[in-house]
């Protein structure tokens, strides 16, 4: 079974602190397949990015698979620049 994460339309460093709680207990309670649904999201910094790499490492940690659905242009271009697009299974 999968589990839908719907991410915030603003990932940035001024609103992370809002969805950091709710987007972890998520992660922790979604089953073995978590699907990142991430058509909302307009803007993401660094912070954002970092936040979304934890949350996705944990999950692998905790044998869990990760999957995207509807990644836009602004999130696969920033984790590209930063080179965190194989750590967030984004490649």
């Amino acid at each position: 079974m999968s589990n839908i994460i719907t991410l915030p339309e603003n990932m940035t460093i001024h609103q992370i602190d809002q969805h950091f709680n709710v987007l972890n207990q998520q992660f922790m309670d979604s089953d073995e397949v978590i699907t990142i649904d991430a058509a909302l999201i307009e803007a993401i910094d660094t912070a954002g990015l970092q936040t979304l790499l934890l949350l996705v490492q944990n999950a692998l940690q905790n044998s869990k698979q990760i999957s995207w659905l509807n990644t836009p242009d602004v999130l696969l271009n920033a984790a590209q620049k930063l080179g965190l697009s194989e750590g967030l299974t984004l490649s």
